[in-house]
C-alpha cells in the first residue's frame, strides 16, 4: 500500500472518529466499512478498464482536504444564480453546505431537506436507503464519498403526487472551495404514481480549484416518472465526479438530461439496473470539452428483467487540446426478454489536437429483443461552412450555428428554456475562444 492511500486512510478514519456523538445517526458502522473498502480498492487506475484513458494524477496532485468548515460567501451573489422559473421547490448548496435560508418548499405532497438532519433525526427511511443502490462504492472515491459524507439532499415525493412546477437542486462553488473536498451524497425517492421534473446543476462564482465527488441515488416506484435534467458547469480549475444510481420498479420511467461543459476534469458515471418489468428509462447527454479539460461519461445499464426500453444518445463537441472519454454499456441478461435497448455516440472534432475515446458496448444474452448500437466522430463539413459564408456570415458565426445544430439534438431535450439558452450561449462563447 504506498503512503499516498495510508495518508488517505488515516484522515478518513479521524474524520469518522470525530464525528458528533450527540443524538442522531451519523452512519458510523456504514462510514467504517466504507473506509474498509476504501483501503482494499485504493485509487483507480489505468490498468482497471473503465478507467483506463480517465488518469486521476492531476486530481491526487492537488491534495484536496476533507473538512467540514463553513463558507462565507455574498448571498445576493448566490441568489443571482437561481432560476427565475417558477419552482415547486428549491435547495441550495453553497461549498457543499446546506442553505436553508436559500431554500424553499411550499407545495403539498413533496418533502425536501438534507441528509445532515435526516441524520440528526435518526430518519429511518432516509438512512436504510443511502447505500442501497450504490453499495460501499464499486471504485475507491465512491467509498469516500460515504465514508466522510458531509451533508446532501433528500427530496421525497408521495404517492400520487403531480408536479406540474420543478424542484431545482443548486449547487454553488465559492473561493472558499479552494482545494476542498466536498462530499455530497443525495436521495431522491419517489413513491407509486408519482412525478416530478428536477433541475440539478452546479456552477462557481469565482474560479476555485477543488473536488466535487458526489453520489446520488433515485429510486423509482411503481409508475412513477422523473425528468432530471443536470448541468455541470464547474469553475475551469475544479474537478468534478458525479456517481448516479438508478433503481426503477415496475413501469417507471426515468429520462435524464445531462450536460458537462466545466470544469478542467470531470467525469459522470449513470448506473440503472431495471428492478421490474415495464420501466423504461432515456439518457441524453451533450459534453464539451476544450483545451485543459477533460470530459467523461460512463453509462451501465442493466437489462435484469424482461419488457424494460433504454435509450441512450449522447453527442460531444471536442475543440483545442481538448479530450472527452465516452464508454456505454449496455448489457441484456439471458431472462431478460422483449427488451429494447437503443445507445448512440456522436462526436465533433473541431481540430487535429482533440482527442475522443469512445466504445458503446452491447452485451446481449438473450435472443427475443430490439438493440442497437453505433457511433461517429466526425468534423464540420466545409461545404456547409462555405454555404454560410456565402450567405454573408462570417467563418466564426458559420462553425458556431453548425456546432449548435449539432448540439441541438440533445439541448432541446432539455425541458426548461432557460437551461436551452444558456447551454447555447456556453457553445457560442466556446467557439469564440
Amino acid at each position: 500500500m504506498n503512503q499516498q492511500l495510508i495518508d488517505y486512510g488515516e484522515t478518513v478514519t479521524r474524520y469518522i472518529e470525530n464525528l458528533s456523538k450527540d443524538g442522531g445517526d451519523w452512519l458510523a458502522a456504514q462510514r467504517l466499512a466504507a473506509a474498509k473498502r476504501f483501503t482494499e480498492l485504493g485509487f483507480p487506475h489505468a490498468k482497471l478498464e473503465a478507467w483506463k484513458y480517465t488518469g486521476i494524477e492531476g486530481l491526487l496532485k492537488q491534495g484536496f482536504e476533507t473538512s467540514d468548515r463553513l463558507p462565507e460567501f455574498p448571498e445576493h451573489a448566490v441568489m443571482r444564480q437561481f432560476l427565475q422559473d417558477s419552482l415547486a421547490g428549491r435547495l441550495v448548496f453553497v461549498d457543499g453546505v446546506y442553505q436553508p435560508g436559500l431554500s424553499s418548499c411550499k407545495t403539498t405532497g413533496i418533502s425536501v431537506g438534507n441528509l445532515q438532519s435526516a441524520m440528526a433525526a435518526s430518519d429511518r427511511a432516509v438512512l436504510q436507503a443511502i447505500g442501497k443502490l450504490s453499495g460501499l462504492g464499486d471504485h475507491g472515491f465512491a467509498a469516500l464519498n460515504l465514508a466522510t459524507v458531509h451533508d446532501g439532499a433528500v427530496i421525497r415525493i408521495a404517492a400520487e403526487t403531480q408536479l406540474d412546477q420543478p424542484i431545482e437542486l443548486l449547487h454553488v462553488a465559492t473561493k472558499s472551495a479552494e482545494r476542498q473536498a466536498l462530499r455530497s451524497r443525495h436521495l431522491v425517492m419517489l413513491e407509486a404514481s408519482a412525478s416530478a421534473s428536477l433541475i440539478e446543476r452546479y456552477v462557481a462564482l469565482d474560479e476555485a480549484a477543488y473536488f466535487n465527488n458526489l453520489m446520488c441515488e433515485i429510486f423509482l416506484a411503481q409508475g412513477a416518472r422523473l425528468t432530471h435534467q443536470r448541468v455541470q458547469h464547474e469553475s475551469p480549475t475544479a474537478y468534478h465526479l458525479s456517481d448516479i444510481h438508478l433503481g426503477l420498479q415496475a413501469d417507471a420511467y426515468y429520462h435524464g438530461i445531462n450536460a458537462a461543459v466545466g470544469a478542467a476534469w470531470s467525469r459522470t458515471v449513470i448506473h440503472n439496473r431495471f428492478l421490474d418489468q415495464g420501466a423504461s428509462c432515456e439518457l441524453d447527454g451533450i459534453y464539451l470539452a476544450g483545451d485543459g479539460q477533460l470530459t467523461d461519461f460512463h453509462l451501465d445499464v442493466d437489462h435484469a428483467v424482461p419488457r424494460c426500453d433504454s435509450r441512450e444518445n449522447f453527442r460531444g463537441i471536442l475543440h483545442g487540446a481538448g479530450k472527452a472519454v465516452f464508454d456505454g454499456l449496455i448489457q441484456v441478461r439471458e431472462q431478460a426478454q422483449k427488451s429494447r435497448a437503443h445507445l448512440h455516440n456522436a462526436n465533433l472534432m473541431l481540430s487535429r489536437q482533440a482527442e475522443i475515446d469512445t466504445k458503446p458496448q452491447l452485451v446481449i444474452l438473450a435472443d427475443d429483443v430490439q438493440c442497437s448500437h453505433g457511433t461517429t466522430v466526425g468534423q464540420l463539413d466545409p461545404q456547409a461552412v462555405f454555404y454560410l459564408r456565402s450567405r454573408g456570415l462570417d467563418e466564426q458565426r458559420a462553425r458556431h450555428l453548425l456546432c449548435l445544430g449539432f448540439a441541438s439534438e440533445v439541448i432541446d431535450r432539455f425541458e426548461n428554456e432557460t437551461l436551452r439558452l444558456q447551454l447555447a450561449e456556453v457553445i457560442r462563447q466556446q467557439m469564440q475562444g
